[in-house]
């Protein structure tokens, strides 16, 4: 746990900036090392995804997830943003990429423990996308996330994202901040709508095209906004179907290689608007190459600011 308590350990200056203003590691699918062997296509495969776990599941596994480490091992590398992705069977709610991963509330409680264990950490838990879900599964889905957390949530009655910094959040209490998007309900006030932390997709299979879309990307940030560069390639059905005998973890490790530059010259901070915007949360399949050699690198951006 060699990053444990990177937030805590900060300077007591950067713990006064806004959250938004801090360099943040994060995981693409952060859930789906959760897929086991004999895991079944969930509601947001494609056909082709279903035909092919029937033939090769071994193959659609090294495509589908995305993680390998826990969300205890990711949290003790640093990653303190958590992109997730739930669906429901038999009203109950999995997590998911492709193939069904666990039950969404037993990782949810390790990551719980974590923030009680640690009262100075605090994490961003970003449900990008719902499955087989309607209305009263969304509401049920809500009241137990409301019933886990409790009184963790920094809600939107505590301030506005430029108070939410970590000193504040160990005065009150607050260790989690929840995005709930694409939700067809009205939100509880301890959930916070798409719009305040924009996520733009890449949606690239080089790396040269990846690296000028978040160039490009992050001029659209705004000031009051938090922001997701995602550090990642979409492989395509031609760019697996060309890598047959290779996986999703192999692509990772050519990023994390060629990426690498472009990250290490980003810097947080705030900025105002009409000015150059600064660089928030980074999100990356398989946080633990080279023993958590991402993450180190990301939380180091932020003693850029130590004289700030």
């Amino acid at each position: 746990m060699k990053n444990g308590q990177w937030m805590t350990s900060l300077p007591i200056v950067l713990r006064s900036l806004p959250v938004i203003n801090l360099a943040i590691p994060g995981s693409h699918d952060s859930m789906s090392y959760g897929i086991k062997s004999g895991a079944k296509p969930a509601p947001d495969a494609e056909k082709s995804t279903i035909w092919l776990n029937f033939c090769f599941p071994w193959f659609v596994r090294r495509w589908a997830k995305t993680q390998s480490s826990s969300v205890l091992e990711q949290l003790g590398l640093g990653v303190r943003y958590f992109d997730l992705r739930v669906c429901q069977k038999n009203d109950k709610y999995f997590f998911a990429h492709g193939l069904f991963a666990m039950e969404a509330f037993e990782p949810l409680e390790e990551v719980k423990q974590f923030l009680i264990s640690n009262k100075e950490e605090v994490c961003i838990l970003d449900f990008q996308h719902f499955y087989d879900m309607d209305d009263a599964h969304h509401i049920k889905f809500q009241s137990q996330l409301l019933q886990l957390f409790d009184n963790l949530f920094f809600a939107r009655s505590d301030g506005s994202l430029v108070d939410f910094t970590l000193n504040k959040c160990g005065v009150l209490g607050r260790q989690v901040l929840l995005i709930y998007r694409r939700c067809p309900v009205v939100l509880p006030n301890e959930f916070w709508p798409s719009n305040y932390w924009p996520t733009p997709w890449p949606n690239v299979t080089s790396v040269k095209k990846l690296e000028k879309y978040l160039r490009n990307a992050l001029l659209s940030r705004n000031p009051s906004q938090g922001f997701v560069s995602q550090c990642i390639l979409t492989p395509s059905g031609k760019y697996i179907a060309l890598r047959f005998f290779s996986s999703l973890r192999k692509t990772a490790k050519k990023v994390d290689k060629k990426l690498q530059p472009w990250i290490e010259e980003q810097t947080p901070g705030p900025f105002r608007e009409h000015e150059a915007p600064t660089t928030n949360v980074f999100m990356a399949d398989f946080v633990n190459l080279k023993d958590g050699k991402f993450c180190n690198m990301v939380i180091e951006l932020n003693y850029k600011l130590k004289n700030f």
